[in-house]
């Protein structure tokens, strides 16, 4: 990566950190005084490099893990603010990285049960036992990693 699409990169976390959402290629054209192809192109690259995850056949960012730009069942609450995650573990991984404690409603992907995962003091609050399953190995994540 060079130092423009690390730069990209850092906006689109930032938004995501401070908005709620990912900026579009637009709105980070004129963040960082670019022109629109340029971000863009930078965009793909960073899809490219598995950084971020576009929605198919557009620059529309969909993922910034561990970041959902779209409604999952995983919301996360920490820093007196609200998220989309990927996955659970992602939804932990939002909170790992403000450092800061926190909830996740997410549910169960067998059974759809409800499960709250809170963090207090940096620590997963053991409520009862749960089990994590990773159904597919990690060599084949960027296979399909929207099902992932």
């Amino acid at each position: 990566m060079d130092a423009f699409d690390l730069e990209v990169r850092r906006h689109v976390y930032l938004a995501f950190a401070s908005d709620g959402r990912p900026p579009s290629a637009g709105e980070t054209a004129t963040a960082l005084w670019r022109s629109l192809e340029e971000v863009e192109k930078a965009y793909r690259r960073l899809h490219d490099a598995h950084a971020l995850v576009l929605q198919p056949g557009t620059t529309t960012i969909w993922m910034a893990n561990p970041f959902s730009a779209v409604e999952t069942p995983h919301r996360v609450e920490c820093a007196g603010r609200r998220w989309y995650a990927n996955c659970a573990w992602d939804a932990l991984g939002i909170m790992a990285a403000f450092r800061r404690d926190g909830r996740v409603e997410s549910e169960c992907a067998d059974c759809r049960e409800p499960v709250s995962l809170d963090v207090a003091d940096g620590s997963l609050v053991a409520g009862r036992e749960l089990l994590v399953h990773i159904l597919v190995p990690a060599r084949r994540w960027w296979e399909d990693i929207g099902f992932t």
